[in-house]
């Protein structure tokens, strides 16, 4: 893979569709499991991963190694869908359509917030995670979003097993803080 990246950056084109083909299925079972956790799909594995290996792989990526791609592939598929869920959601409010019908039944119903809104939440406390902690934010990214098992995790990041473990406890807990009703 590193051999791959290296062409790629240097310009060799067969180089990216070996890249891709080479991630392609991973990438897609990361993205299955991934979209199972949320409870329902929010978009097809397969386009969640061709639209994220589009944005990794549209320019020349800078990733040095296998570890440094996956890094930044927990950054696309993060945007990918934050990006179709905001896309979804302005269809469903109707784009610039303003909508004046008013049902107080349905209005005063005590609906919880949809898998796409928790999403949105949860991609808000991601930002807010990243600005102090931007190691801890890519070690839950790695972890709830790639997939990455701990050693993964401390070899993608060049850092402790150890390190990683109290980077993870102390997320969860920030999160947890910041999704709190």
């Amino acid at each position: 893979m590193t051999r791959l990246l290296q062409a790629y950056r240097a310009g060799d084109e067969s180089a990216r569709d070996a890249l891709y083909a080479l991630v392609y299925g991973e990438l897609k079972g990361i993205a299955i499991r991934r979209l199972a956790r949320m409870g329902r799909s929010i978009i097809d594995p397969t386009e969640l991963v061709n639209e994220a290996l589009l944005r990794l792989l549209g320019d020349r990526i800078q990733a040095q190694d296998r570890q440094h791609f996956f890094r930044i592939a927990a950054t696309a598929i993060r945007c990918t869908l934050i990006d179709v869920i905001r896309q979804r959601q302005a269809e469903k409010r109707g784009g610039d359509v303003v909508i004046t019908a008013f049902d107080p039944a349905r209005e005063s119903a005590p609906y919880g917030p949809t898998p796409d809104q928790r999403w949105l939440e949860v991609e808000d406390a991601l930002v807010a995670l990243d600005k102090p902690y931007p190691r801890q934010c890519r070690v839950i990214e790695l972890a709830f979003l790639v997939g990455l098992k701990q050693q993964e995790i401390a070899d993608a990041l060049a850092i402790n097993v150890r390190t990683v473990e109290r980077d993870l406890r102390f997320a969860k807990a920030w999160l947890r803080e910041q999704l709190a009703p």
